[in-house]
């Protein structure tokens, strides 16, 4: 019988992560310490405040910063809009700190919320050069290095059982991205081995890990 210190139960499982939040679980049956219990409590309260405190200095801060872009662009040279891309590298380093450096999410969500990231960031910047780069050339390779980064995360990750159907479904988005895109105006060589690669990628995740997968969904579905 092990113990889960976060989520404070036994677990009587030969695995080593709990099956519930997936941290390391403690050998031998330990009850917590109430003392230790409510140290850690009040130690965590001091965490969030000081954490919310930064959050609202760093809101302020990118306010400050956005008004100041927009008001030197508009004053300065109306026509070259700037202030947008700088706008939005500020969104993305709230995405890169808020949902990737001290997120807790899993590795599959980190990587869905940069891919979001790094999208807009890129159309901004295409938009203010006036070309078609970013449709053409970096999306494209974006896909292709977000399913090959998932696929390698999938393979060498410990809860890889327990995420199977979360990379699932970014497959099939990610697949429904290149589809769309290779049927409007946008087509493009690498839009279609994307497509091609990604289909292989979730056809091999269907054959070899389809028992996992639908136990998965069943799971976080509470079927």
């Amino acid at each position: 019988m092990k113990y889960c210190k976060h989520c404070r139960v036994k677990v009587d499982s030969s695995e080593n992560y709990c099956p519930l939040c997936y941290n390391y679980l403690d050998e031998g049956e330990q009850e917590p310490n109430r003392f230790e219990y409510y140290m850690g409590r009040d130690k965590n309260k001091k965490r969030k405040a000081n954490n919310f405190f930064l959050l609202k200095l760093f809101l302020y801060v990118s306010i400050c910063i956005s008004v100041v872009c927009f008001t030197v662009n508009y004053f300065t040279d109306p026509h070259m809009m700037w202030a947008p891309v700088v706008f939005v590298s500020i969104l993305y380093l709230w995405i890169l700190i808020g949902h990737t450096i001290i997120s807790k999410r899993s590795p599959f969500e980190k990587i869905f919320f940069q891919f979001i990231g790094l999208i807009l960031l890129l159309i901004s910047l295409e938009r203010l050069s006036m070309s078609e780069w970013f449709l053409n050339y970096v999306l494209p390779s974006i896909l292709l290095a977000t399913s090959s980064v998932m696929a390698l995360i999938s393979l060498i990750s410990k809860r890889k059982n327990s995420l199977v159907s979360t990379f699932f479904v970014y497959y099939v988005l990610l697949e429904i991205v290149s589809i769309v895109l290779l049927f409007i105006d946008v087509y493009h060589t690498l839009y279609l081995i994307h497509a091609v690669y990604n289909g292989l990628l979730l056809l091999g995740t269907l054959i070899f890990a389809y028992r996992i997968l639908r136990a998965d969904i069943a799971k976080k579905a509470h079927l």
